[in-house]
């Protein structure tokens, strides 16, 4: 499975998994044409490698805005199932307004899904969302596990986990970063919660429990206020110890090319800032 960000961050959230035959594609959280390109321009998914044409379905793991943006147009225009959990799906159909909606299909928690190749499952996360799901993913042999918008990861995540070869985890805020930057105490209560989001050293916990069995890690939702991919990227690297020379990590940044851009590295490699646009890197299984 090969696997392309299209968009990280609060301002939009976007990942592209290509399999051997089909494709699957992780919320919408940027406009249609934004993703798909228009007539006269191609989008972030032409330019990551990807295809269209060979979209099954779209999986939603949470109904907040920088998640579902660009959702109905964007399967209005593929013509593919929108999949999400029962509360997820309830808060989406309510914007629902055009004569030609999508197709909205349920799934519960832990229910396993074949979609063409692909094998789907929903598991619970911890978010201050109606009700928020990661994705366990498998195509023949090969696992890949998405879990991001959660503030804590409980055992049952951990279990999918360690069952995947490669994982997108979120990574979102410094703690140092958060607590002394320009939020409102409310929100920076908010995002530090249980129901908020997994910091740098949450992530590294993570990395720390897996180190030794996955070959690639894409730290994923970085905040733009509260994060620096470097950051990030370092407090992965240290986490994994010694096997960071074995896993491939991507800090994904769609916020500040500039001051900011994303950050990769292969195995064997030492990290290197990465090119402006993240949705042109693929990782690949």
């Amino acid at each position: 499975m090969k696997v392309s960000v299209l968009a990280s961050g609060s301002k939009g959230n976007c990942t592209y998994i290509e399999g051997s035959s089909g494709a699957l594609m992780i919320d919408a959280g940027r406009s249609a044409r934004e993703i798909l390109g228009t007539r006269d321009k191609g989008g972030r998914l032409k330019e990551a490698g990807g295809r269209s044409d060979i979209i099954e379905a779209i999986l939603v793991t949470h109904e907040h805005t920088d998640h579902i943006r660009g959702l109905l147009p964007l399967g209005k225009s593929l013509e593919v199932p929108v999949i999400g959990t029962g509360g997820t799906l309830g808060v989406v159909a309510g914007s629902l307004t055009s004569k030609k909606p999508v197709i909205l299909d349920s799934i519960k928690h832990n229910e396993k899904r074949k979609i063409g190749e692909f094998t789907i499952t929903p598991f619970p996360v911890s978010h201050d969302a109606t009700d928020p799901c990661g994705f366990f993913i498998e195509e023949s042999s090969e696992k890949i596990c998405f879990c991001t918008d959660t503030g804590v990861v409980t055992s049952h995540m951990m279990d999918m986990l360690k069952k995947a070869d490669g994982i997108i985890l979120e990574s979102n805020h410094c703690h140092k970063m958060l607590m002394n930057g320009p939020y409102p105490a409310f929100l920076k209560r908010r995002i530090a919660s249980q129901r908020g989001h997994l910091s740098n050293d949450d992530a590294g916990k993570v990395l720390n429990e897996l180190a030794g069995s996955i070959h690639f890690a894409i730290l994923a939702h970085l905040s733009e206020e509260n994060n620096e991919p470097d950051i990030a990227m370092t407090s992965a690297w240290q986490a994994l110890g010694f096997y960071s020379d074995d896993t491939e990590l991507f800090a994904a940044s769609s916020v500040d090319f500039i001051n900011k851009p994303p950050i990769r590295k292969q195995v064997r490699e030492d990290p290197d800032v990465c090119s402006d646009e993240c949705w042109k890197i693929s990782i690949t299984l």
